[in-house]
């Protein structure tokens, strides 16, 4: 069963692509060679992603089809991030900081101790 585990070795076989020079004809690698292009498919991916929400609140698309659409803007996200040496923990940690109770407030869902 897939889970969030799998970001970590999504992550890990960017990295491997990235160190091994000789893997031209990955896609991986044309990507990173490229970062244009990498940015490009991000804004097409999330265009993508957009169109399939839309079309599964209007009832025309699946759930199935947001899924793979979003599978494919994480992807090239990843690849965006690797070709700046920014690393998910990066991105984790920031997220993480976003969302701790700002001091003194309330604990979600109960009062102040």
């Amino acid at each position: 069963m897939a889970d969030e585990r799998f970001l970590a070795r999504l992550w890990a076989t960017i990295e491997s692509r990235k160190a091994d020079e000789g893997a031209t004809q990955s896609y991986t690698r044309q990507l990173l060679a490229n970062p244009a292009k990498i940015r490009r498919k991000i804004a097409e991916e999330a265009y993508e992603v957009n169109e399939a929400h839309q079309g599964l609140v209007d009832g025309k698309d699946s759930k199935d089809h947001l899924a793979h659409e979003a599978a494919d803007l994480m992807y090239h996200l990843y690849v965006l991030l690797a070709s700046a040496d920014v690393t998910p923990t990066m991105v984790y940690s920031i997220l993480e900081r976003r969302h701790l109770p700002a001091p003194g407030a309330a604990p979600a869902g109960g009062k102040n101790p």
